[in-house]
């Protein structure tokens, strides 16, 4: 079972990409059966540029090509998702775009399921959640899970030890992401038998109802 967490933050470094090693090392590499990948957006800059005119079109390419095998490889996907100014950042809402039917010759988060986990610097970090579960699933076709994690005041949060048994606010928080991780891996495994041919279905109507 393959586990693509997506950092969708465009700046090197981020908070979310750290928050992606964490839940990897953390919940994930604990999991058996379980291989976990980090999808970091902030390598693949000239993403930005597939609907507009692109600067470098064998990057380009190379770099569609190298997504979107991530894509299809994996078994279900967790967004790691940052709040820019109240909206997500715009390398996510290109790679959304790419999951559609026509850009990815065929739909590689069709049917797979996807948890959401907002991140922000101080007490935000809604926004993104919002946002993802309103549109995303629109030509993407992927599944959302009912739970969602938001991680505030994300200095805070990683300067914690893992701690999800403890009763303060932090691990509190730790706790929904682990029980978030673990509902996504049964919901991967329970859509695995079935995905293929809801997909070929998908294909009728690709661009939403």
């Amino acid at each position: 079972m393959n586990i693509l967490i997506i950092s969708a933050s465009q700046q090197e470094q981020s908070k979310s990409v750290e928050i992606a090693r964490h839940l990897k090392a953390n919940v994930l590499d604990k999991m058996q059966d379980i291989q976990a990948s980090i999808l970091n957006l902030s390598a693949y800059s000239n993403l930005l540029d597939h609907y507009g005119k692109a600067r470098d079109t064998s990057a380009l390419a190379r770099e569609k090509d190298q997504v979107l095998a991530q894509l299809y490889g994996c078994d279900a996907v967790v967004f790691v998702t940052p709040e820019w100014g109240g909206m997500i950042p715009p390398a996510l809402v290109n790679l959304l775009l790419l999951t559609a039917n026509g850009s990815a010759s065929g739909l590689p988060l069709g049917h797979k399921p996807a948890f959401a986990v907002g991140i922000s610097a101080s007490g935000g970090g809604s926004n993104p959640i919002s946002l993802l579960k309103a549109y995303a699933a629109k030509n993407s076709h992927l599944t959302w899970l009912p739970l969602h994690a938001i991680v505030q005041n994300v200095d805070a949060f990683l300067a914690r030890p893992w701690s999800p048994g403890e009763n303060n606010r932090i691990s509190q928080v730790q706790s929904r992401l682990c029980v978030g991780l673990q509902s996504l891996v049964i919901y991967a495994r329970q859509l695995a038998g079935v995905r293929d041919e809801l997909v070929e279905l998908s294909k009728l109507h690709p661009f939403g109802q």
